[in-house]
């Protein structure tokens, strides 16, 4: 269980809403709740937890990347 854990600002990070950074910011103003709850700069959350910034629900980004190939002929 322990290994499926992502501290938050790198999980908020991953699912494209903001930068680390910025996620840092938001758990600082109080603005990221984690089931309901204020967490602290530090927590890590685990892939079963909702998490929400400003009460909207932020998912884990689970798709697979789309690589595109163009050939352009001389």
């Amino acid at each position: 269980m322990e290994e499926n854990l992502k501290r938050l600002n790198k999980f908020i990070g991953e699912t494209g809403f903001c930068s680390r950074r910025e996620a840092d910011k938001y758990i600082e103003d109080g603005r990221v709740t984690i089931n309901g709850i204020v967490p602290e700069l530090g927590t890590k959350v685990s892939p079963t937890d909702e998490v929400r910034i400003d009460g909207k629900l932020i998912r884990e980004n689970n798709r697979k990347p789309v690589y595109l190939a163009f050939n352009k002929p001389v």
